[in-house]
């Protein structure tokens, strides 16, 4: 089954899902994408000069997971339509209709940890690690 996990500008929220899913789960995958990533599309985290986007890597790198060079990628319907399962996790007044639409959209409510502390974006990769967890369970069932 391939997931997708979706923010607004593809750096903290979905990355964290991605990675955590694809280390976890051993029967499915996950790709991340965001709905405002405009012309940052392909940017490395790691090259972005915003603390917040530091905060992304080193709390992941105290999970032993490495998200400096992961790319952003910019959402599109054909990705919608080619995944099985699409978690959002961004603001609502960023997400296009067609994803809004999809019978294949789950709505989880995270907080962007943009321009926060490094404390909160520990705090939300925690949650997303908890759901990531509750969600391949779920998955494994099937």
């Amino acid at each position: 089954m391939k997931i997708l996990f979706v923010c607004k500008g593809n750096i903290a929220r979905s990355q964290m899902a991605d990675i955590i899913f694809n280390k976890l789960s051993k029967r499915h995958y996950a790709i991340s994408a965001g709905t405002v990533v405009g012309s940052h599309e392909g940017q490395k985290i790691d090259d972005m000069d915003d603390l917040s986007d530091q905060y992304v890597i080193d709390c992941m790198k105290e999970i032993g997971l490495d998200v400096s060079e992961k790319t952003r990628k910019q959402l599109t319907k054909d990705m919608v339509e080619k995944a099985d399962k699409i978690i959002v996790m961004a603001e609502i007044e960023t997400i296009p209709n067609y994803l809004k639409n999809s019978k294949k959209t789950i709505f989880w409510n995270i907080e962007n940890p943009k321009g926060k502390s490094l404390e909160e974006h520990r705090l939300v990769r925690d949650r997303i690690k908890t759901k990531v967890e509750e969600l391949i369970k779920e998955l494994n069932k099937k």
